[in-house]
């Protein structure tokens, strides 16, 4: 009789891999922690990064953290799923940037998909906890394609959308057109896409939704869908009767009135007629900003916009009480142990300050040694003091501050200043005299420098740019705040080519380019002078609904023509800027990252 062959006894790492699959992943690190006692040491290195993963998926991060402890401290191994697992480590502790090169290091295609998702979803977070949005989104929507623990889906959704609402409008371009092909990830640009072309329009988003939801059934971010048109309908919220306080004086009479007409542009447009509230203008007495409120109140008013004067706002900021809301032009730095403001007080202001920290974050990606080039005024060393401060919250290195005047030979100066290339000449005059020879010497430019933060306005940047092209500087990218654009291309912009600049969307045509060309036909001669300042008025009509609930969103976005609006705690409202190269002598919109140089 012929004896049967012994059943074969189960593979424990078989068995373990089962349960990771059907999501059970409690047991199934537990099963890989003690197959890891069990195997030669390479093997073990890869039970136990899986063991700890999957511990950390199962929400238990003692054992995680324990059975990480048996991985190698450096991050040496060739093994993609220990680096993973030092990634994630990295991450709980609050190191996102190490975080990022160690998953960036993992080679996903030697990974399971469940590897994969881990990799994609610490990638994800770790972007966007360094404010690498355009990282982040697409990490975020690619890790839903790999398993996941069902439990984390929902806060996963939201931090997708999150990292969503960041993109500039020509990354958000760039993705509609590069997941074409791809209807689970084309949705969630596709919902961004709607939620920012009909954010003040609550029927037309309505119905852009509802075919949303018919061309996308059963979507991931179909739970985000009434909240989108949350904030579309907060138009019920709005004040019946709002007054505008501005000063119709002879010193900001033209800027008064630039912000009134852009407030009035968006309120003729604004589509919701029966909830337009009525609004009335009023002219700053004088400096007596106090009496200019009660007399608003007095007649009625349930929401105050103005003033525009940076001394008025401050008095008003000092109210003991406001029974009305005031949305200010401007904004005011609290004083050192000052209260905050309190509710009810928002303020909105195109500061260079504000434009200088973001044109900050933005030219940091390219490096951490910075010179920065101001003219030698008042507004120079305001742009000058943000740079700074800004570059030192970042961690980067200011090597030079240098400052130029409006003279002619003012500019080649500055920027042989900036280089040491008069530094170089002196050495080399030097050397001449104590050789007592003639000696040929060719001046060279530093080569510490990582990028150039410019202050300037377009016709200083005509003159130091290409003093940066002639001493051969070209390859350094400059960048600057909206100041070196005056909102009209001109012929020889050429001169500019290579700068990169934060500035509004609506310039360039990427929102709203309907308000923005009727402000331009309305008003061509002061449209000229004042676009910005237009633009200022239509998103201080557009922003008034949503001013109470983005104080207790920090992460709430409103997409305007000045930029996407955010709040701080203080009730500052900040905008998210449009980047912009000067392209053959064409302001072009580009995205968030790339090389830059002068050419």
């Amino acid at each position: 009789m012929q004896e049967e062959a012994p059943t074969p006894a189960p593979d424990p790492l078989a068995a373990a891999e089962q349960m990771l699959k059907r999501g059970d992943y409690a047991n199934a690190a537990a099963a890989y922690a003690a197959q890891a006692t069990q195997l030669p040491p390479d093997q073990a290195l890869h039970a136990n990064a899986l063991a700890s993963l999957s511990y950390a998926d199962a929400g238990d991060t003692v054992h995680a953290a324990s059975t990480l402890a048996a991985l190698p401290t450096g991050s040496d191994s060739t093994d993609p799923l220990v680096t993973l697992a030092q990634a994630r480590a990295q991450l709980e502790d609050g190191h996102a940037d190490i975080a990022l090169a160690l998953a960036s290091k993992a080679d996903s295609a030697s990974l399971t998909p469940y590897g994969r998702g881990v990799r994609s979803r610490v990638l994800a977070a770790a972007a966007a906890s360094l404010s690498d949005f355009a990282t982040a989104a697409p990490a975020w929507i690619q890790s839903f394609q790999f398993p996941y623990p069902a439990a984390q889906q929902a806060a996963m959704v939201q931090s997708t959308w999150a990292a969503l609402t960041h993109l500039s409008a020509a990354e958000l371009s760039e993705q509609l057109a590069a997941t074409a092909a791809d209807p689970a990830s084309n949705g969630w640009y596709a919902l961004l896409n709607i939620a920012r072309q009909s954010g003040f329009d609550a029927e037309g988003m309505r119905q852009k939704l509802a075919e949303w939801q018919q061309s996308h059934a059963g979507h991931l971010a179909t739970p985000l869908v009434d909240g989108v048109l949350e904030r579309a309908t907060a138009a019920a919220a709005r004040p019946k009767r709002v007054a505008l306080i501005l000063p119709f004086d002879e010193t900001l009479g033209g800027a008064a009135r630039a912000v009134r007409d852009g407030f009035m542009t968006a309120w003729f447009s604004d589509k919701n007629v029966e909830a337009r509230p009525a609004v009335s203008v009023y002219a700053n007495n004088g400096d007596d900003i106090l009496a200019d409120y009660q007399r608003a109140v007095s007649d009625g008013a349930e929401f105050i916009v103005g003033p525009l004067q940076k001394n008025l706002v401050e008095r008003l900021k000092t109210l003991p009480e406001m029974p009305v809301s005031v949305l200010a032009l401007n904004v005011v730095e609290n004083k050192p142990g000052a209260a905050g403001a309190r509710p009810g007080f928002y303020q909105f202001g195109l500061t260079p300050e504000d434009e200088a920290s973001q044109v900050a974050r933005r030219a940091y990606s390219d490096g951490g040694r910075a010179l920065i080039i101001a003219p030698n005024s008042a507004w120079g060393a305001r742009l000058t003091s943000a740079y700074n401060k800004a570059w030192q919250d970042l961690g980067g290195t200011v090597l030079a501050q240098i400052s130029y005047s409006d003279s002619a030979d003012a500019y080649p100066s500055a920027i042989r200043r900036a280089l040491n290339i008069d530094m170089s000449e002196a050495r080399a005059a030097a050397l001449r005299r104590k050789l007592g020879i003639p000696l040929h010497a060719e001046a060279r430019i530093r080569a510490d420098v990582s990028v150039i933060l410019l202050a300037a306005f377009p016709n200083n940047a005509r003159q130091l740019l290409p003093q940066l092209r002639y001493f051969g500087a070209d390859s350094i990218p400059v960048f600057a705040t909206s100041n070196v654009f005056n909102g009209n291309t001109r012929a020889d912009e050429i001169d500019l080519n290579g700068l990169v600049f934060g500035d509004m969307p609506w310039l360039f045509g990427t929102v709203d380019a309907e308000s923005y060309q009727l402000v331009r036909r309305s008003w061509p001669g002061p449209a000229q002078t004042y676009t910005r300042l237009y633009g200022f008025g239509i998103d201080a009509y557009r922003i008034l609904p949503f001013l109470s609930r983005m104080r207790t969103r920090p992460t709430m976005r409103v997409p305007g023509v000045t930029g996407d609006l955010w709040m701080d705690s203080d009730g500052v409202l900040h905008r998210n800027l449009s980047w912009i190269k000067f392209v053959e002598g064409v302001p072009t919109a580009i995205g968030e990252t790339g090389t830059i140089g002068v050419n």
